[in-house]
């Protein structure tokens, strides 16, 4: 088949081809008592080297799987960088998962070997080694010790590569000039809204295809700052820290999701990837900010907001400053306003790429007038995972862009996305059926996304294809949709519509706990809330919901408005079960266990 770009094609590959452009280069910092320390290019290449030789005397060999179980760190990275030359098979794992998830997953891929992070969630496995045949070493990054001979710190498996490095008759490069494009490289496990989690297939020429059509769609500038946060398990985080790897960048691992707002500020990225959740939040306390603040300020924002969305529609999306008169208002703006919400992102910032769910338009145009451009992208695990994005010279929000190079975009009848192109996955591990189902005869992926292409290309999701609600009355309706409008408000933190084959619609709602603690203090007389469960017991919460759900569906058909809502008993998260690890909503688990309120609702 032939491409547009002249392609790497295995990882080996791109890795040789970011050495030999500065080995002494800074590649990965991360903190450790209060400094920042760094691994250089070279270092890392020499690491990985010990790292694959210490393997292969505890008896992993090619094909063998090997799992990763950690948060973002130095040590993730080298261990699937290890897997790449060495032709082994990284499995990564979030380290968020609960037990019977990991136990599932390593039985699954049969992982001979999972590095682990902590002491912590190394005693999280113990426990299940009798339930893992396969398993035969856990290795500690951490040099904490264990008296199980089973489990070897880190250091001790590079010592052990030391002495192997000297009996080898074979060297690395030996060994990664082997690897073929279509060997597999990866077995990801989509979190999964709902059943089983599918072990994605990803050769080494799917993932460095990616790489590379993700740059020249992209063009981000060599050399420079990466801050990491999402998960690197999660196959978009993952991508964006292969890709910034082979254009030179420096990655910085932040401490913790709770510390990356400090991180941006020390680090001063000019990159990072983002979820739309973290945007929000940083939207929503500069209003709060703003509105908490005397009516004078508030006049000036208003009017900052005000000339930022014109000089964003005529220009900003387009890459191009404002000039004439809007030109002058814009830079007094920015200088009121503006430049201090950039500086929230360390001051240096250049661009971030949003995926993982829909941004709500107005925030894109809010961070574009600061100086904040939002790359928002659209892909799927399956597809390695980017396949389109959003072009710098012309932001359209409310879109995830047009096609990366050789990825071919197709709406089927039903209005359902296929995928083609080099970064398709090979398929379902141990799964023929599932694979069968999911790629067609001609080789499309069927992603089970709803969307359409607009006039200027761009493709627009509007919801799962499964979700799709089609009420009594025969009205199709897009939950998304609904959901996104519900969500716009600042006083409601999570939305679950219903209402497939049914007279109306409703809703499970998460109202924020920071909003109504501010919200609380301001009535007269004022309501103490301290948890969640203050909140959600409230009747006047419940009553002020409501007005404000009355504000916010002003947009939607009538059809589509929700009648009756009720207010969850907690959050959703990752423990309850609710939350897939990439922190999307798990809708049939949430509507299964609400199943009782649900029917109630529609009793009234």
């Amino acid at each position: 088949m032939s491409y547009t770009l002249d392609y790497i094609k295995t990882m080996p590959g791109i890795f040789s081809d970011a050495l030999i452009r500065g080995p002494e280069r800074k590649l990965y910092n991360y903190k450790i008592d209060g400094e920042w320390k760094s691994y250089t290019y070279q270092e890392v290449y020499d690491i990985i080297q010990r790292l694959g030789f210490g393997l292969r005397a505890l008896g992993v060999r090619e094909k063998d799987k090997v799992g990763i179980l950690s948060e973002n760190r130095p040590e993730w990275s080298m261990a699937d960088w290890t897997c790449a030359h060495f032709n082994m098979v990284s499995v990564p794992v979030y380290h968020t998962s609960m037990q019977r998830q990991i136990s599932y997953i390593l039985d699954h891929a049969e992982c001979k070997v999972v590095f682990v992070s902590t002491k912590e969630l190394a005693q999280k496995l113990v426990p299940l080694k009798h339930d893992l045949p396969a398993l035969q070493y856990i290795i500690l990054m951490e040099d904490t010790g264990f008296d199980d001979k089973w489990i070897l710190p880190f250091s001790e498996l590079l010592k052990t590569g030391d002495k192997e490095m000297g009996r080898s008759k074979v060297s690395m490069q030996e060994i990664a000039e082997k690897i073929r494009p279509d060997d597999l490289w990866s077995i990801i496990y989509t979190s999964g809204t709902s059943g089983i989690p599918k072990g994605v297939m990803l050769s080494h020429f799917n993932i460095s295809a990616n790489i590379q059509q993700t740059q020249a769609h992209a063009n981000f500038k060599k050399n420079k700052r990466w801050l990491s946060f999402l998960p690197l398990s999660h196959s978009l985080e993952r991508i964006t820290s292969l890709f910034s790897f082979w254009i030179g960048g420096e990655i910085y691992y932040a401490e913790s999701i709770a510390k990356v707002a400090e991180n941006m500020k020390e680090v001063k990225p000019q990159y990072m990837t983002v979820v739309p959740r973290l945007l929000e939040k940083i939207y929503a306390a500069v209003v709060e900010q703003v509105l908490d603040g005397p009516v004078a300020k508030q006049k000036i924002f208003n009017w900052a907001q005000n000339i930022g969305h014109r000089a964003v529609e005529k220009y900003l999306v387009y890459n191009k400053l404002p000039i004439g008169p809007l030109g002058l208002k814009y830079a007094l703006a920015k200088r009121l306003v503006f430049n201090k919400i950039a500086e929230v992102f360390g001051g240096d910032f250049i661009r971030c790429v949003s995926g993982g769910a829909p941004l709500a338009k107005e925030i894109g145009e809010f961070f574009a007038a600061a100086g904040v451009r939002i790359q928002e992208g659209y892909g799927l695990t399956e597809m390695s995972p980017i396949t389109h994005a959003n072009v710098n010279e012309h932001l359209k929000f409310g879109t995830v862009g047009v096609p990366l190079p050789d990825v071919e975009t197709r709406i089927a009848q039903d209005g359902e996305i296929l995928l083609r192109g080099p970064n398709r996955m090979q398929g379902y591990y141990k799964d023929p059926g599932g694979t069968a189902e999911a790629i067609d005869k001609d080789g499309w992926f069927h992603t089970g996304d709803i969307g359409f292409v607009d006039e200027d290309g761009y493709l627009k999701i509007t919801d799962r294809k499964k979700n799709i609600i089609v009420t009594a009355g025969g009205k199709n309706i897009a939950p998304a949709g609904v959901e996104r409008e519900l969500t716009a408000s600042k006083y409601i933190d999570q939305a679950i519509v219903v209402g497939d084959r049914r007279k109306y619609l409703v809703a499970i709602l998460v109202p924020s706990l920071e909003m109504f603690i501010k919200w609380g203090k301001q009535q007269d007389p004022p309501l103490e809330f301290s948890t969640y469960e203050d909140v959600a017991n409230s009747p006047e919460v419940e009553k002020m919901i409501r007005n404000e759900l009355s504000a916010h569906q002003l947009e939607l058909a009538g059809f589509e408005q929700i009648k009756y809502f009720f207010i969850a008993p907690e959050p959703f998260t990752i423990e309850s079960g609710e939350l897939t690890a990439s922190m999307k909503i798990k809708r049939n688990e949430v509507i299964d266990r609400y199943s009782e309120q649900i029917e109630a609702l529609y009793e009234n």
